[in-house]
């Protein structure tokens, strides 16, 4: 099972083509894969979450698309100010 690949398959489905999954990391204690959410934006790619899945592949936690989406709104505050 390869973590990346299913985070990315379930981003596609279910997010959109604006992000994409990180390296991933494995807790041993509770034998699951926490893999990061970046989204892509004009001021480069931000992390906006983490899917957190069993080691069958299985997700466990994603969040949803309106909380990625409500963490970049502050990113989207600080892009539109004019640079002094």
């Amino acid at each position: 099972m390869d973590p990346v690949a299913r985070v990315r398959d379930f981003l596609l489905d279910n997010v959109g083509h604006m992000t994409f999954p990180g390296n991933p990391s494995f807790h041993p204690g509770s034998q699951h894969w926490f893999v990061p959410v970046y989204c892509r934006t004009a001021v480069g790619n931000i992390v906006v979450g983490d899917v957190e899945l069993d080691s069958y592949g299985h997700i466990i936690f994603a969040p949803s698309a309106e909380t990625m989406i409500s963490r970049l709104a502050p990113m989207a505050s600080v892009a539109s100010q004019p640079s002094k």
